[in-house]
């Protein structure tokens, strides 16, 4: 009999058509509609001593530390989990409404502020509802390998120069001038089953891709691919299964493969995405082995994070930027930001750069299985040093868990260029990324020693 009890729910949390969408920046703001439901899902463990720990993963791009303090309280008023006992994921959609107005540039949140908390405090009821479904259930572990929809964006250009994957898809694209790509990327689905009575009733499935193929050409709520994952899951495991996506770390990862002219976006795109990932998790639970489920722990660390600095003639220039943009009006675009808006980040990283940032990083014990949450963008490469360096029999780390801090790319990918390691994009000093593996590493260690 298992030591440990588990609790899975849903919760649909969808806010109401008007909220700005967040993850591009865009004229209108404006969500139009809903195309699919925006789903907050929560796991609950609880141990033989009562001790209680949660996931709870929302369809949203991302949730800054003050969302997610507001989370965390929701969820200790509601429940028996402590605060600190939740890891909150954020999918990164990037067609949900926006919880803060980071990103939303030229855009007043204020008018939406509430709306968004109370939908937030929606979100935190999934975990309430998990506990109520806690049983004695069991645990295991599965694996299959999807290389077919993760591509390291980053391009390396026979010029020695970087060009991002997206910019395929736009006119005049040489894929001839490619050369290959300056990282890797992690195909490995994971899957941590949940069975209770001889069946499999749900899962969290780990695997590092962005979720941004609804980009900035729409204006309808939708959990993206994560959604139609568990659409086609629904369909072939039973219409109460429970998939909980734990996104993987995906900041140099999406699903542009630019050799293929063909390929696009859209829900079309979308679809094929979710239902070819729902294969490779039907195969992980076919393969699943069973785990030892007999013990629940939790550690969490702050990392004192140097800041990237902005120096006095950086910051004249940005104001003048930030001058020009108001009187000429920018225009949207599907991918990328414009220059304006990094000029505004860069003049609110000018006032805090001689500040430490203690950014957070948690860890989890669920039997024979760690899970971790890294609060960015992380790079695929150091989820795979994670996994490499973890004592754990199994290894499952998330980006854009408990805040958002923007890209975390690895110390050397500074002088290759690209979008990732522009200032505004990431804000932190080279080996930031490292830093956290190595805070990751080390609470795995001693959630895992005799």
């Amino acid at each position: 009999m298992s030591a440990l009890r588990i609790g899975l729910a849903t919760v649909d949390y969808t806010p109401p058509p008007g909220l700005p969408l967040m993850g591009n920046f865009r004229d209108d703001y404006a969500a139009r509609g809903v195309h699919d439901p925006l789903l907050a899902k929560a796991l609950v463990v609880e141990d033989a001593g009562g001790a209680r720990a949660a996931l709870l993963a929302v369809d949203i791009c991302m949730l800054d530390r003050q969302n997610v303090a507001h989370l965390r309280q929701a969820v200790a008023a509601g429940s028996g989990v402590p605060p600190e006992n939740v890891l909150v994921h954020a999918t990164h959609t990037h067609s949900a409404a926006a919880p803060n107005a980071r990103f939303l540039f030229g855009l007043d949140f204020e008018p939406f502020r509430a709306a968004m908390q109370s939908a937030l405090s929606v979100a935190a009821s999934a975990v309430a509802a998990a506990e109520r479904d806690l049983a004695e259930d069991r645990l295991g572990i599965g694996y299959a390998q999807e290389e077919r929809l993760v591509f390291n964006r980053r391009l390396r250009r026979r010029d020695g120069s970087t060009q991002m994957n997206w910019e395929a898809l736009l006119p005049g694209f040489n894929p001839h001038e490619i050369e290959g790509t300056w990282g890797v990327v992690d195909p490995r689905v994971a899957c941590l089953t949940i069975e209770r009575q001889g069946r499999v009733v749900g899962a969290v499935v780990n695997y590092g891709l962005h979720p941004a193929i609804l980009a900035g050409d729409n204006w309808l709520y939708s959990a993206d691919y994560p959604g139609y994952l568990a659409e086609a899951l629904a369909r072939t495991q039973g219409e109460d299964f429970t998939t909980l996506f734990l996104n993987g770390c995906c900041g140099n990862v999406n699903h542009v493969d630019y050799r293929d002219p063909l390929q696009g976006r859209g829900f079309g795109m979308t679809q094929r995405v979710g239902y070819v990932l729902a294969a490779a998790v039907a195969q992980a639970i076919r393969g699943r082995q069973p785990i030892a489920a007999d013990r629940l722990a939790v550690s969490s660390r702050r990392v004192e994070l140097t800041r990237l600095a902005i120096s006095d003639q950086d910051r004249q220039r940005c104001l003048a930027m930030m001058e020009e943009a108001r009187r000429q009006p920018l225009r949207g675009q599907v991918d990328g930001l414009p220059e304006a808006h990094y000029a505004g980040l860069r003049l609110e990283m000018y006032d805090r750069q001689r500040s430490p940032d203690p950014v957070e990083v948690q860890a989890l014990r669920i039997g024979d299985v760690a899970l971790v949450g890294l609060p960015g963008e992380v790079f695929c490469e150091i989820g795979l040093d994670i996994r490499r360096r973890s004592p754990a029999g199994h290894t499952l780390a998330a980006g854009l868990s408990n805040d958002a801090i923007g890209y975390l790319p690895t110390r050397e990918s500074f002088a290759q260029g690209g979008y990732e390691p522009t200032v505004g994009s990431t804000f932190y000093q080279p080996g930031a990324a490292e830093q956290l593996a190595d805070a990751a590493v080390a609470q795995i260690q001693q959630l895992f020693s005799p």
